[in-house]
């Protein structure tokens, strides 16, 4: 088996070069989705991966095979479903370079991934299983198969990573801290989130502090991105605080995926705090430089160049 296990669902983007939709003229096709992002950056940096969900029988989830194939993700409990579409997604641009997405993912093949198919999944000598809150918001079914597999983890003895990810057009602020705060409490040994969703969790304060009430209440590790401000990481034994890696930003879609693949490493890794997060900072920095998720996820070998030549401590 392999060492993380990422279950949730993967899309095919479409990045346009115009945002006026009459005079567009091109697309980008780009792999996505979150938890299907962590999957490739945590291959692309030297440990094994293995992903779990449905794909639809079409040329999409054909692409998407492909991308975890190059990568060496291991697919063995990747379902095709010949009844329902891999999702997909659409990228504008405006004149400001702000994020304008259109989604086509409802009732796609991976929200109809059930428990069903959660027990057809061995997790023995899995290390980590990483899923977000996307991989419990987009139906019932994967949100019933989220808890069998954290269930399971935690009955042999697998350390959970929870990325909150919450998206207000997928679920309601209620459902979601209902679901989120069980996740956090109960299972997770690793949360990543933003600021954004501390607040929808009703965590207020700095980030340093913000991290030390989400520790009190299970977690082993959680970190915090800050975007360009870099990150705040912690546990029961410290909290550490890094800025950001500054580069020429192309594309901040898929950066806070590849964040979180970089602090799953560490972790397997057992690299302290302050290595983790200036490692994570690295990754996530310089995804930054390309457009889509996964492009410009850099190999083992590119990051250790990048901290060299232009790193800080």
């Amino acid at each position: 088996m392999s060492e993380v296990a990422c279950f949730g669902e993967p899309l095919v983007g479409f990045y346009a070069k115009q945002d006026i939709i009459e005079e567009l003229s091109s697309f980008t096709m780009v792999i996505g989705g979150d938890t299907s992002n962590v999957a490739l950056g945590i291959a692309k940096l030297g440990h094994s991966a293995m992903y779990i969900t449905k794909l639809g029988d079409d040329i999409f989830g054909k692409q998407i095979q492909k991308a975890w194939n190059g990568a060496n993700v291991d697919t063995s409990y990747v379902f095709i479903d010949s009844y329902h579409q891999t999702g997909v997604y659409f990228t504008f641009f405006d004149s400001n370079k702000r994020h304008r997405f259109v989604y086509m993912r409802k009732n796609s093949a991976a929200a109809n991934f059930t428990v069903k198919d959660a027990k057809k999944v061995p997790l023995k000598d899995t290390k980590i299983f990483h899923l977000s809150g996307i991989s419990q918001a987009i139906s019932k079914d994967s949100l019933e198969s989220s808890f069998y597999f954290m269930k399971k983890c935690k009955q042999l003895g697998i350390r959970i990573s929870y990325d909150v990810n919450y998206r207000s057009a997928l679920w309601s602020q209620e459902f979601f801290n209902s679901v989120a705060w069980s996740t956090i409490k109960n299972f997770a040994y690793l949360v990543t989130l933003n600021l954004d969703e501390a607040r929808v969790l009703g965590l207020e304060g700095s980030p340093e502090g913000i991290v030390k009430k989400l520790i009190k209440e299970g977690p082993e590790i959680v970190a915090i991105k800050l975007g360009r401000q870099g990150c705040v990481i912690g546990s029961p034994e410290g909290v550490e605080y890094l800025r950001a890696f500054d580069v020429s930003v192309v594309d901040t879609v898929g950066a806070g995926d590849a964040f979180t693949a970089a602090v799953i490493v560490g972790i397997l890794e057992d690299m302290d705090l302050r290595r983790i997060a200036h490692f994570a900072n690295a990754v996530a920095s310089m995804v930054c430089r390309s457009v889509g998720s996964t492009s410009g996820q850099p190999n083992r070998e590119e990051v250790e160049k990048f901290m060299g030549v232009g790193g800080h401590t």
